[in-house]
């Protein structure tokens, strides 16, 4: 970048001076991005008009996420092996979370098309880069790997949700990252009718009846709880290889028949040892480290050989402290004089977290 300042024909002050510019603005130069990179980072600057401030980080970020497009066909194609891609099955020899994936690239399909049509090519790149991010490879992605090899039926199935998703999402991708999704879709495994290239396949559209809100809910719901396991294992220092074991008390019947079904998937996800799924009135053994999970859940996770309990029992007492200094909080404001003239719409609202927060104080008091 600096030579090109030396072999211009700037006066010499006025070099030094870019030079210390450069350094300032770049210490650790100018990363090589690539092409596609660059053009989706691009399209994602559109909504801030004409004039963009450039992130060089952030393009630098998108040519990680085509690494991820290129380890996640990798993975795919390892577990496609001998596939021939073909209708997909019948919802109900589909898992919860293959109805959730394919639920959740219509939302997809739907936002980018959207974008595509309003010539608005933010709101297309920030549902592509999510769906494939944090929705098929870090949910689905991983929620598959126990179960090719392990169940060849069930693999069948998984085998024709992984191909769907990957060639609609090299599809969506395609006009803003031509390059890597062309190579890519290749290598892909063809269905019948397919072109020869990406470059003329039809763009995807909504498969409405691949929508599937109960299941969204469902894996919303084990989400939920497997991010306050995992927070609890990071706050706790639990290592990556300990597997303590979780329960998971619900506090309504509805949500007990979900997470019942959900009890493989948290396990997988929080590297758990046993998961059990409990009625309200469910026994956890002692030893356990709680917390809530809004106001539908808790989650217990043994700790007992591998932390220092003490230290936990005096979190959780601080933690019921701040609890109930919150639930003073709002009966204060809802005895105030002014109470009376408050919306309804705000009252039913402060009602409604009053009532959360004094299960959530009960819970942290049970623990």
């Amino acid at each position: 970048l600096q030579a090109r300042l030396d072999a211009g024909n700037l006066d010499p002050k006025e070099v030094a001076r870019a030079k210390d510019s450069q350094k300032k603005d770049f210490p650790q130069g100018i990363p090589e991005c690539g092409t596609d990179a660059l053009r989706f980072a691009l399209c994602a600057y559109t909504s801030q008009g004409r004039d963009i401030n450039l992130d060089v980080l952030r393009v630098e970020g998108y040519r990680h996420f085509c690494n991820k497009l290129w380890n996640a066909t990798k993975f795919a194609m390892a577990n496609l092996e001998g596939y021939t891609p073909g209708p997909l099955p019948d919802k109900a020899g589909l898992k919860s979370q293959d109805r959730y994936i394919l639920s959740r690239l219509q939302a997809c399909v739907a936002d980018a098309n959207k974008g595509m049509d309003d010539y608005d090519f933010s709101t297309s790149t920030t549902a592509m880069y999510s769906f494939f991010l944090y929705e098929l490879c870090d949910v689905y992605l991983e929620l598959s790997k126990p179960l090719f090899g392990s169940d060849p039926k069930q693999a069948a199935a998984q085998q024709a949700v992984l191909h769907t998703c990957l060639d609609r999402a090299m599809r969506l991708l395609h006009p803003l990252m031509p390059f890597v999704t062309e190579e890519l879709w290749q290598r892909l495994a063809r269905s019948e009718g397919d072109p020869d290239s990406i470059v003329i396949a039809k763009y995807p559209e909504v498969e409405a009846g691949l929508v599937d809100e109960a299941a969204e809910k469902e894996i919303k719901a084990m989400l939920e709880a497997v991010g306050v396991v995992r927070s609890m294992r990071d706050s706790y220092g639990i290592k990556p290889s300990q597997r303590p074991a979780v329960y998971i008390r619900c506090r309504t019947a509805d949500m007990l028949a979900v997470m019942q079904g959900q009890a493989d998937n948290i396990q997988t996800l929080c590297k758990a040892g046993e998961v059990k799924v409990l009625g309200a009135d469910g026994e956890v053994e002692f030893g356990c480290g709680m917390r809530p999970v809004g106001d539908a859940m808790e989650a217990h996770v043994m700790l007992k050989g591998m932390v220092d309990l003490d230290a936990e029992i005096a979190k959780l007492e601080k933690g019921v402290a701040g609890k109930t200094a919150e639930v003073k909080k709002i009966k204060d404001q809802m005895g105030a004089a002014s109470w009376d003239k408050v919306p309804d719409n705000v009252k039913e609202q402060t009602t409604a977290k009053l009532e959360s927060t004094q299960v959530e104080v009960a819970a942290l008091e049970k623990a």
